[in-house]
């Protein structure tokens, strides 16, 4: 794979990440809320929306900063 490929496949799917990483954790209230459901269990389905959604905007950050430093190795 020539090294342009490389820095687009990762920078892409390390932007596609970044990005629904920053929309879950914008949201997570509005996706966590179920209605019926307990208060509690509501605000840890939202804290766990919303620690799923900073790991795939960390994944994705990564993916993009190996993107870029890969045809430098």
């Amino acid at each position: 794979m020539s090294p342009a490929w490389t820095v687009l496949t990762f920078a892409g799917l390390g932007v596609l990440l970044a990005l629904m990483g920053w929309a879950g954790r914008r949201h997570a209230a509005g996706l966590g809320a179920v209605p019926g459901m307990p208060a509690e269990l509501q605000q840890h389905r939202i804290a766990v929306i919303r620690r799923g959604a900073t790991a795939c905007l960390v994944v994705g950050v990564a993916f993009v900063v190996t993107g870029v430093l890969a045809p430098l190795l």
